[in-house]
């Protein structure tokens, strides 16, 4: 069938909503017949992501994708550009990727909980609500920390955290923050401060006593409107929409989430993760191995080459570039779950199980509990293999 090209406005109109099959064969040359063998029948792999910065290491992939065949002979090559891409390795064309935009991490979860998706970018956070509720799917790598920010209108004579909580603490005068949803990451961290500083909260309109009333803006894009539009006199959310409304003179930056007390608890907190479907990685690891080493050169690219990413960014999700430059020294992409990545998803749990959003595996777990439930970071440590033997460090 042949796909019908799609403008950006169509593009972003059409995001988050549902998915589309199609089918590719494969054809290899004989000198990878182990490859053809193993990728043989395969149709279309749906990935799924959040239309955010957050998640520039698939934008940098597909946006310079040139680049990537020149230099690692792995790339995916649009065939529609932001819906469908072919995935080469060392030559051969492997399969075709689906991209799936959607608003938040918990949309890209429905899609992962449908059968819809399977390997996907969405928010730690998220994915931990999936494994609670026993969906068939984990994190097989770390993708990018922090970079969630907290915006307050500009004309308010607030500067800092402390001069915040001043104002809005017991002064019965409620004070209106837009989110992009109750379970994203910014407001769990939020919220986990709030509670720390002793400030109420609420999301329920007829409720007047909570110090802080937060406006469900459904999806992190919304944000700018809720500034712009004067629905709230803060944001919180990811970047980079916190920053377009500072560029376009309307809010201004109180302070990186990750900075929140209580001091270091969330430093350099897990953000959005690489997770898969233990039914994908069953049937189709060699094809999960390789698309983890396309995803770990994009991280690398993205996390060394900021000017690139910005521009890429800046170019899939219509934003201006200052915007994305001004966005990129509030984020870091990474692969590595290393012990303080770890312990702040184990943070996570314990401030989620404390706001009573587990009610099924993750329920009453600590620490490394998780471990086995959460995580299985096996396809990467073999992606990382694979990119070693071929000279290239990520």
């Amino acid at each position: 069938m042949k796909l019908k090209p799609t403008t950006r406005r169509e593009f972003i109109k059409t995001a988050g909503k549902g998915t589309a099959a199609a089918v590719l064969s494969t054809g290899l040359a004989p000198m990878v017949w182990p490859v053809k063998k193993a990728f043989a029948g395969v149709d279309t792999v749906n990935f799924a992501y959040i239309l955010s910065d957050h998640h520039a290491p698939l934008m940098v992939m597909a946006k310079n994708w040139e680049l990537f065949r020149d230099k690692y002979n792995m790339y995916i090559k649009p065939v529609a550009e932001g819906r469908l891409y072919d995935f080469y390795y060392d030559g051969a064309k492997l399969a075709q990727i689906k991209t799936i935009p959607t608003k938040k991490g918990p949309d890209v979860e429905k899609l992962v909980a449908q059968g819809s998706v399977d390997m996907a970018i969405s928010g730690t956070q998220a994915i931990l609500m999936s494994v609670d509720k026993g969906v068939d799917t984990q994190i097989i790598s770390p993708l990018q920390t922090a970079g969630n920010v907290f915006v307050l209108k500009k004309d308010l004579p607030v500067g800092t955290w402390d001069e915040f909580i001043g104002i809005v603490k017991g002064k019965h005068k409620q004070f209106k923050i837009g989110i992009p949803g109750p379970h994203t990451v910014a407001a769990i961290i939020f919220r986990s401060a709030l509670d720390y500083e002793k400030v109420s909260y609420t999301e329920d309109a007829a409720n007047k006593d909570a110090d802080i009333f937060f406006i469900n803006m459904k999806g992190h894009g919304n944000l700018v409107a809720a500034l712009g539009n004067n629905i709230t006199e803060g944001i919180i959310g990811a970047q980079p929409f916190p920053s377009v409304t500072i560029d376009r003179g309307l809010g201004k930056l109180v302070l990186n989430l990750q900075d929140v007390p209580p001091d270091h608890r969330w430093q350099g907190h897990a953000c959005c993760s690489l997770e898969a479907t233990g039914q994908f990685l069953d049937k189709q690891p060699q094809l999960a191995t390789r698309l983890a080493e396309l995803l770990a050169l994009g991280v690398m690219t993205a996390n060394t080459d900021k000017a690139l990413t910005a521009t890429s960014c800046s170019a899939w999700l219509g934003v201006q570039p200052s915007v994305e430059t001004e966005a990129m020294t509030s984020l870091s992409y990474t692969i590595e779950p290393t012990p303080q990545w770890k312990n702040s998803v184990y943070t996570y749990v314990e401030a989620m199980d404390s706001m009573g959003m587990f009610s099924g595996k993750l329920k009453g777990k600590r620490g490394t509990d998780i471990d086995a439930l959460a995580f299985n970071f096996q396809t990467m440590e073999k992606a990382k293999a694979n990119l070693s033997a071929k000279g290239i460090t990520v």
